[in-house]
């Protein structure tokens, strides 16, 4: 017999003696040819499991630190690896002290929650992520009512529309929740805004608090405004949002263009008015459009007075949202801008 077909015939007996072997080592799952399902030895995954994954704290003042410690036992059979921990919110925070727990081992999660401007009944999430297959993100909960120290009465300041070169003011009142924890004081009060002016004055009831009055100067532009009055006290600060719209003589109406859902092959038009209010008559110099599928005319119905706008969808437009604006530019020297936006669903738009 040659030395090539004795080869053959060891390599058929080895064949044949493994594949009688391979029912064996599969009984238990524990065929070495075929590997685990998750790339680790047979048994040796880990598990997580959260001693208690919800802490309601009851009630906390607001502007005080909310502490738990929660804690994550392995109880499976390898290492378990913390691979990052992800809050619900900025104000929380979760450091684990461990990152790699043996099994039998825990591993602690710290939390902290700064109930600043937080107030009312809060739930905070904390997601720690983990190598345990069937529990890859374990979820703890932080929960509770936390309650005001302070308070300002009203919470913001709305002036809403007001008409340009009009001062007008605004009262809040800032109370004392706690009367119990002692001596209650405020200041300083500040604001950004130089057309905004904020006063801090004695409550008129003789109670521990401020009253704050705020004004809108004259000197405040047309459109939209937005400031924040910021409260200094010895419990908490508090921010106060202030709002509105000074008006002016030219006045949009409706003040903004919607098209609503339009199908695609068509022109859509829509007209809006431009009255001037003002003493003075006023010219359109232009109208332009952010969009070249948007176009836009103004013609005089009253020389000086109003006029009234076209703006044209064009057809051909691409399915799908369009937004965009309008400029008006007049030669009204305090209004010498508008702008006007618009809206459009086009085709079988799909979210």
């Amino acid at each position: 017999m040659t030395n090539l077909k004795k080869i053959k015939l060891a390599l058929i007996a080895l064949t044949i003696g493994l594949l009688a072997c391979a029912p064996t080592f599969a009984q238990d799952g524990m065929n070495p040819l075929i590997p685990s399902g998750n790339g680790a030895p047979p048994g040796q995954v880990p598990k997580a499991v959260p001693s208690d994954p919800l802490y309601d704290f009851g009630s906390a003042l607001e502007g005080t630190m909310v502490k738990h410690t929660f804690s994550i036992k392995n109880t499976g059979q390898g290492y378990l690896d913390i691979q990052g921990v992800k809050t619900s919110c900025g104000c929380t925070t979760g450091d684990p002290s461990k990152m790699h727990v043996a099994p039998g081992d825990t591993t602690d999660i710290a939390v902290a929650f700064d109930t600043h401007f937080q107030k009312g009944h809060q739930v905070r999430t904390i997601t720690v992520s983990t190598n345990d297959p069937n529990n890859p993100q374990v979820a703890l909960t932080v929960q509770g009512i936390v309650k005001k120290q302070v308070e300002a009465v009203p919470g913001e300041v709305a002036f809403g529309d007001v008409k340009r070169g009009t001062e007008e003011t605004k009262e809040l009142l800032v109370n004392d929740l706690n009367p119990g924890k002692g001596t209650f004081s405020v200041g300083p009060v500040s604001n950004s805004s130089s057309n905004i002016k904020v006063e801090q004055d004695k409550r008129p009831d003789g109670k521990p608090g401020a009253l704050i009055k705020v004004t809108l100067l004259k000197t405040m532009p047309v459109g939209p405004f937005d400031d924040s009055i910021k409260i200094t006290t010895n419990r908490v600060p508090l921010q106060v949002d202030v709002f509105g719209n000074v008006t002016g003589d030219l006045n949009i109406d409706p003040a903004q263009v919607s098209f609503g859902i339009v199908p695609r092959g068509q022109d859509i038009v829509r007209i809006f008015k431009l009255s001037n209010q003002g003493p003075h008559p006023i010219k359109v110099l232009d109208v332009a459009s952010s969009s070249p599928a948007v176009a836009a005319t103004a013609e005089p119905v009253t020389p000086g007075k109003e006029y009234k706008v076209t703006v044209t969808l064009r057809h051909g437009t691409p399915d799908g949202q369009l937004r965009g604006n309008l400029t008006i530019k007049t030669d009204d020297p305090d209004q010498a801008t508008l702008n006007v936006p618009f809206y459009a669903i086009i085709g079988q738009f799909k979210t």
